[in-house]
């Protein structure tokens, strides 16, 4: 079976216990990743939701580990901070019923629709990987603006909910778009 995912190329096992072990502590390492991206913020006077790398995290695991992987990991992450860990932003916990729970839904929703895309090969083209980006940065900051609405003035939602957050959305985003399909070439299967 073709493996179009990053990580699949990169770790690979011969046996289904070991390539087990293998997605466990995937799963796990990026939980970690996401909690430490999550713990850099910016937090802004006029809104209540910061500007963190969780964004970040999120989009490199989705694409970097495909749909099953990278959605798996992403739930983890979004159920252990619902259930009290503090690994939410600003080591905050169960921020779902908060401003900012829009944001970490939109969070599932994107790394499904990346993992996708991801398992499709986006990550090989510059800019499709580009293209996917943008395309999740609208979804968290619609679930996210949509949820702020009911903590903020509605005529506020944009100027608070997302307006602050496309600067930043764009270096990420270019960030991981020069990344990942530059580790397909390093690796020699930037091949469709």
């Amino acid at each position: 079976m073709k493996q179009n995912t990053l990580i699949s190329n990169i770790v690979n096992f011969e046996t289904k216990e070991k390539e087990t072990l293998k997605n466990i502590l995937l799963v796990l390492g990026g939980v970690a990743f996401l909690s430490l991206m999550s713990q850099v913020i910016i937090p802004l006077p006029f809104t209540p939701v910061p500007i963190s790398l969780g964004t970040f995290g999120v989009t490199l695991m989705a694409l970097l580990y495909g749909r099953k992987l990278g959605t798996a990991t992403i739930l983890s992450y979004v159920a252990a901070g619902s259930l009290g860990a503090p690994i939410f932003a600003g080591f905050k916990s169960g921020s779902l019923f908060s401003p900012t729970g829009g944001y970490i839904l939109g969070y599932i929703v994107a790394a499904i629709i990346l993992g996708y895309l991801s398992d499709k090969g986006v990550t090989k083209s510059y800019v499709k990987t580009f293209f996917s980006l943008l395309l999740s940065s609208a979804i968290i900051l619609t679930l996210g603006s949509i949820v702020l609405s009911i903590f903020v003035p509605g005529k506020n939602v944009f100027m608070v909910g997302v307006l602050p957050f496309l600067p930043g959305d764009a270096i990420k985003s270019t960030t991981i778009t020069l990344l990942l399909p530059t580790l397909w070439k390093v690796i020699g299967k930037d091949k469709n």
